[in-house]
């Protein structure tokens, strides 16, 4: 009976289905990393410090209260890749690979959950992305982690170890690639400062994961050199979005952190290295969550900056966070159709339809009201004095955008309640606002279908 009642309650609302995937992985996640062989010292530790990094890993936030790299061992920092490749790919994309890969056909509710988790997909079509998705992710994983291993061994102090080298170029490639965010070493990536081989890397990682999986599908379907038109594939508005998006934040990001930073944060390096650092920290704020610099080194505009970068996110259906690029252009061309009088957005001589229109204004300002009430809540667990505002702000925005950013050690110096409170906005911020409100209520259809009369009210 109540098995039955499960399986209903998940087939008729395939949210909860993903939803659940994500809670249930994170405390999964943190029992293992609770386990004494997972911890340095050898010791059970099933505490918040735990649970804080489970979800922070299955979120690929990237967040770290405890020092990953001290605190855990070898297979500590293997359990939490393990739990960042699954958040990155996305647990029912991982989940539902794994049935087809056993010969398992996919329920109707498998394929619609498995479609909105990848992005705009037809259901028919979630075999065959899922196959690409993991061939693609584990392509670059394995060629990042050669890369990576390969470098750290043959010009860094410290990895002459060709164990320890391919142990932390695996571990680096897929937090790069996931977008997660966590390193061993104790200071992110500035040990790795003078060496643009690793910081770009890292980046063109990050970069590649944070583009999202159907954008590449589309991408590997056009065939340009075919002499019939109706061959060669057509490029999508929502690549064209993306790669637009990827161009023109990606160019602001670098020119900003270049010109701002080249004689504050990134002072002591040298041009060529600073302009790679400005890279590296363009995608930093993006998604990935590595740090060069510590954020609060940076100059206030940047800081400010790197918080709205962190807000905007990545592409949809990547493994990075935030309310997403195109949800941006959405708002941007429904603005401009408003100030042009048009009654329809158009984007590239295509019209948007209003649903999407709502759906991200929805996004947009579930973002900015979980933010608002997540720095709240912070404020009044922790009571800072005037300087320490700014960085729980900050904290707020990194853990709903999935970003991992932190300012003044903020996350290892927070209490149990706030935590807590940042755990489940790293959840709400990776699961998304759709899924979450439809995890919560069930629609009903006789409430779409009820009209009542127009009238007009003064805004603005």
């Amino acid at each position: 009976m109540g098995r039955s009642l499960l399986r209903r309650a998940f087939s008729e609302n395939p949210a909860r289905l993903l939803a659940a995937g994500f809670f249930v992985a994170a405390l999964a996640g943190a029992v293992a990393l609770a386990l004494p062989m997972c911890n340095a010292d050898g010791a059970w530790h099933f505490d918040t410090g735990r649970l804080f990094v489970a979800v922070s890993a299955v979120c690929v936030t990237g967040l770290d209260p405890i020092g990953v790299g001290a605190a855990l061992s070898p297979a500590g920092l293997a359990a939490l890749a393990l739990l960042a490749q699954l958040g990155g790919l996305g647990i029912m994309t991982a989940g539902t690979f794994l049935f087809v890969a056993l010969g398992r056909s996919l329920s109707v509710t498998e394929e619609r959950s498995v479609s909105s988790s990848l992005g705009e997909i037809r259901p028919r079509d979630v075999r065959r992305v899922l196959v690409g998705t993991f061939a693609f992710t584990f392509l670059w994983e394995v060629a990042g982690a050669l890369f990576l291993a390969a470098r750290l061994h043959s010009a860094h102090h410290g990895y002459a170890s060709f164990a320890r080298s391919a142990g932390h170029g695996a571990f680096l490639s897929v937090m790069s690639f996931c977008n997660a965010g966590f390193s061993p070493l104790p200071d992110s990536f500035a040990s790795f400062a003078w060496d643009p081989a690793m910081t770009l890397g890292s980046a063109f990682l990050a970069l590649v994961g944070g583009v999202g999986f159907v954008v590449h599908a589309n991408l590997l379907s056009l065939r340009p050199w075919r002499r019939v038109r109706s061959a060669r594939g057509r490029l999508s508005l929502n690549s064209r979005l993306v790669l637009e998006g990827l161009a023109l934040f990606g160019a602001v990001d670098v020119v900003a952190f270049f010109l701002l930073e080249r004689h504050g944060a990134f002072a002591g390096l040298g041009g060529f290295s600073a302009f790679c650092a400005s890279v590296f920290h363009a995608v930093s704020a993006r998604a990935s969550g590595f740090a060069i610099a510590p954020a609060e080194t940076f100059s206030p505009a940047v800081q400010f900056l790197t918080g709205l970068r962190a807000f905007v996110g990545a592409a949809p259906g990547s493994t990075g966070g935030g309310v997403k690029t195109t949800t941006m252009f959405v708002l941007a061309a429904a603005v401009a159709a408003m100030f042009a009088r048009r009654e329809v957005p158009e984007l590239h001589e295509r019209s948007l339809p209003r649903r999407m229109v709502n759906d991200a204004l929805a996004i947009f300002s579930f973002g900015l009201c979980a933010v608002f009430a997540t720095a709240l809540a912070l404020l009044c667990f922790e009571r800072p004095e005037p300087d320490r505002v700014f960085p729980l702000v900050f904290e707020s925005v990194s853990a709903y955008a999935n970003n991992g950013l932190s300012m003044d050690g903020t996350t290892a110096s927070l209490g149990e309640p706030s935590r807590l409170v940042l755990c489940a906005v790293m959840l709400a911020g990776r699961i998304g606002p759709a899924t979450l409100v439809l995890t919560l209520f069930r629609p009903h259809l006789a409430d779409r279908s009820k009209r009542y009369p127009e009238e007009n009210v003064v805004v603005g």
